[in-house]
């Protein structure tokens, strides 16, 4: 753990937040951020997809010390990207900061950040900055074009990435843990398991019928389901979790077991670690990250070890 205290910070809003939440109650979240922060800071809204990586990438040119992702593992996932550009830190002792503020937040289940407001602000006057992993996606991206993402929590490839399609595509009015429920049970009945070929820490590769393909740093994903519940943030490792070849009944059946991370015990579960992954199907498979759908197979994921430094 390294010390590092954050003089300015440069704070990320998602206004859409909560389902709009978080613009509607900003003025309320900046009076607490003014009383409980100790240091001066500045904040931005965004207005469109990725422009969180844009800002980011322009503080921390700009010297910010600490950027904060106001929003849910969405936004975060945008600020991690804008720490790195062109593949290099923008500023290697820059560091990321959290307020959780969104339906699902489940990063944050991980590295303990509390989801009381008041709590998370105080922890950014920390003194400290723990070092946290990265995941970094090289894929064929939506457009048919090669992609590179960062990720800090959790990707997957399978049915997961067309249910966390299915909600983005809709709402979460209902709340995380309601939405997403719902997007499995819209989603798995008709949804055709691939034929996937993978590999990990290129030794010899696997091909085999799967419903899901998912590759953790983080322990948490889906408003609350636990698909990696031994994940380190910090080991330099993932954890590898393929789902084999069930029907929607069996994925039914057990969802709780998913939640509560029993299921890496069941007979069609596979657990390993490594640190790196390929993946490859003769069919189209979507690819999400930290709940965003990023691209879609080939792809490889790299760890990246102690990529960023959290402010925790």
């Amino acid at each position: 753990m390294t010390s590092q205290k954050a003089r300015r910070a440069f704070i990320v809003v998602n206004p859409k937040a909560k389902n709009g939440k978080a613009e509607k109650e900003w003025p309320e979240l900046e009076q607490a951020i003014k009383k409980d922060y100790h240091g001066e800071f500045h904040a931005e809204f965004t207005t469109a997809p990725l422009h969180a990586t844009a800002l980011t990438r322009q503080a921390l040119k700009e010297d910010y010390e600490l950027v904060v992702a106001l929003g849910g593992d969405g936004l975060i996932n945008e600020v991690v990207n804008g720490f790195f550009d062109s593949g290099r830190p923008v500023n290697p002792d820059a560091i990321l900061g959290i307020l959780p503020f969104a339906t699902g937040a489940d990063f944050v289940k991980t590295v303990g950040i509390p989801m009381d407001f008041k709590a998370a602000v105080t922890r950014l006057n920390g003194l400290s900055a723990s070092p946290c992993d990265l995941g970094l996606i090289s894929s064929e991206g939506l457009d048919g074009q090669p992609a590179v993402r960062y990720f800090i929590n959790v990707a997957e490839c399978g049915v997961g990435a067309e249910v966390v399609d299915r909600v983005n595509r809709t709402t979460k009015r209902l709340g995380g843990k309601a939405s997403f429920t719902w997007g499995i049970l819209r989603t798995m009945p008709f949804y055709r398991n691939k034929t996937m070929i993978y590999g990990i820490d290129k030794g010899d590769e696997t091909e085999a019928r799967v419903s899901n393909l998912i590759v953790a740093n983080g322990r948490f994903y889906g408003a609350g389901l636990q698909p990696a519940p031994d994940a380190q943030i910090d080991d330099g490792l993932f954890d590898i979790v393929v789902i084999g070849d069930i029907g929607f009944l069996e994925g039914a059946r057990n969802l709780g077991k998913l939640r509560d991370g029993t299921h890496i015990k069941l007979p069609y579960v596979t657990v390993r670690r490594g640190k790196s992954v390929s993946a490859r199907c003769s069919e189209e498979v979507l690819i999400e990250a930290d709940g965003e759908v990023v691209g879609k197979l080939p792809a490889t994921f790299d760890i990246k070890p102690s990529a960023i430094k959290l402010r925790l």
